[in-house]
């Protein structure tokens, strides 16, 4: 799996899409779920840097602050899952993003042969699942008792075209 290049686009002045580092992690101010996490999954910030991908994993900044973390990983020849650590002040620079994230993910699916991209989120986790959904993903499950938590998710995928 090769480096995935970060795309072009608009974006303002104060925002940007960089390669995760640890600090990237350590800097975001996590949202009630991933709070959640922090206290069901023991070192859960270094659970998802050491199970992020080199090349395949991002950090969102709006006005010098990290306000989410996300990438790629590969599970097997043609199928990836995608992840995301929204932070707050995700929303306020939703838009840039959002487009940045689906470029990302669409040129990992194009220059990999991914033919099934995944990803999980938790039901009640609205701001994870409008960014699934507006990045491209569909509904297309519903696992019951899932997560750490016992919480319910919601399997969404993308396939390629």
């Amino acid at each position: 799996m090769g480096l995935i290049q970060l795309p072009t686009f608009k974006m303002r002045p104060d925002e940007q899409i960089v390669p995760l580092a640890i600090n990237h992690l350590e800097l975001l101010e996590l949202q009630e779920h991933e709070l959640q996490y922090v206290e069901t999954i023991p070192h859960y910030l270094d659970y998802i840097f050491e199970n992020s991908e080199l090349g395949w994993s991002w950090a969102g900044i709006g006005q010098g602050k990290v306000v989410c973390c996300f990438g790629l990983r590969p599970i097997w020849k043609g199928v990836a899952e995608a992840w995301l650590v929204p932070g707050k002040g995700l929303e306020d620079h939703a838009r840039t993003l959002l487009v940045g994230a689906r470029t990302l993910f669409d040129q990992a699916v194009s220059d990999n042969d991914i033919t099934r991209l995944q990803i999980y989120v938790k039901e009640e986790n609205e701001v994870a699942l409008r960014f699934a959904k507006a990045i491209g993903f569909d509904v297309e499950s519903k696992l019951r008792k899932f997560g750490p938590e016992g919480a319910d998710y919601i399997g969404l995928v993308r396939f390629s075209k």
